[in-house]
């Protein structure tokens, strides 16, 4: 089996680096090492055409877009690297290149299948139908698939997954008292709901990119005064320490008037990454974050937008350390059952029940 994958942006620093990529990037890989006759391509876009083999049965293709908005990438390109695939596998529903491949899958005859990671551009699929050419959906979580595309509904939900061997459990059952958030530092992340609720004394670490300059300077005045860093440039395995030493991971996603978190995180690649390192979870309880944290078993679900909730959560976690120590346990058990390994398996899986004719409109 030939599967290709085609993602509008590339996991590096010329591109994006946030979770979208980072699902692509890990779940080509995972497929490309599997126990199974399977060869994996993963098509991006970037200012320059590059492309190299890093694992035996997987080759990294970027094509050089004609376009400057990278969430609308075009290449004539993308349909030679589409010829001969026996599966098409397109990450984000409503970019270019997810419909001009569906199109080219329905002309020559192979399964198609999108992935929806919550990011957009131009696209005529905003004005045709494209999930008539598609074979099905694998949305990434329950959350996910509530909000499937178009009236083609088949779908099987594959979930995101961790790299165990990366993000290992810490030495010892214990703690340094500090905090996380791990992220683009956006304000659709609830930074600021996480610096309103942070406890006097409580030390905490800011981790990601900054992709909106303004909102990151209304977080540093809001941090004036408080024991707040932020890091935008860390390698995994600073991450990896930091998450080894935190006392938890705080992820403090708002709501919109509605009570929705929209498409924002439908699959929390760094809520399983942390819970691998034994680091227990403090997350709002919207969109897919319920599916990953198990309430006092891997972590701490609160109400979003409500910071006397957050604060009262990592009282909990400060004063009560063997409260601290189950979750610690429970967060590296769930993240194990999320492994990218197991995130291709499924998807495998799905490429060929769908292919016999036996997909669901509402499988899970």
């Amino acid at each position: 089996m030939r599967v290709v994958h085609v993602s509008p942006t590339l996991f590096g620093k010329e591109s994006a680096v946030g979770g979208g990529e980072r699902f692509v990037e890990e779940l080509a890989r995972a497929m490309a090492q599997t126990d199974q006759d399977v060869d994996v391509a993963l098509v991006s876009f970037g200012r320059r055409a590059f492309r190299h083999r890093p694992l035996p049965r997987l080759e990294r293709v970027i094509l050089r877009s004609w376009t400057r908005d990278p969430m609308t990438p075009f290449s004539p390109s993308l349909v030679g690297e589409l010829r001969g695939a026996d599966v098409i596998h397109c990450h984000q529903y409503f970019v270019l290149p997810t419909f001009m491949a569906a199109l080219q899958g329905k002309l020559q005859g192979t399964r198609v299948f999108v992935s929806d990671l919550g990011g957009g551009g131009w696209t005529p699929a905003y004005q045709i139908d494209q999930s008539r050419w598609i074979t099905a959906h694998l949305p990434i979580s329950r959350y996910a698939a509530v909000g499937l595309q178009g009236r083609n509904k088949r779908q099987q939900v594959i979930q995101g997954g961790v790299d165990l061997a990366r993000f290992t459990m810490r030495g010892e059952a214990a703690h340094d008292g500090s905090l996380m958030f791990l992220g683009r530092i956006a304000r659709h992340k609830g930074v600021h709901v996480l610096l309103a609720a942070l406890p006097p004394g409580v030390r905490l670490r800011v981790v990601g990119p900054a992709i909106d300059a303004s909102y990151l300077a209304s977080l540093r005045t809001l941090a004036h005064g408080l024991d707040v860093t932020f890091h935008h440039d860390l390698t995994d395995s600073e991450i990896v320490a930091m998450l080894q030493r935190a006392m938890a991971l705080v992820h403090p996603t708002p709501v919109d008037s509605s009570g929705s978190a929209g498409a924002n995180e439908l699959f929390g690649l760094a809520l399983v990454e942390a819970m691998a390192c034994g680091c227990p979870v403090v997350a709002s309880a919207v969109a897919s974050l319920p599916e990953i944290v198990e309430h006092e078993r891997s972590g701490l679900l609160v109400p979003p937008g409500e910071p006397a909730a957050i604060s009262a959560a990592i009282g909990r976690l400060r004063g009560d350390s063997e409260l601290w120590g189950t979750l610690s346990a429970g967060a590296r058990k769930r993240a194990e059952s999320f492994s990218w390994d197991r995130a291709a398996e499924r998807c495998l899986a799905a490429y060929r029940q769908f292919s016999d004719g036996q997909g669901s409109e509402s499988a899970a």
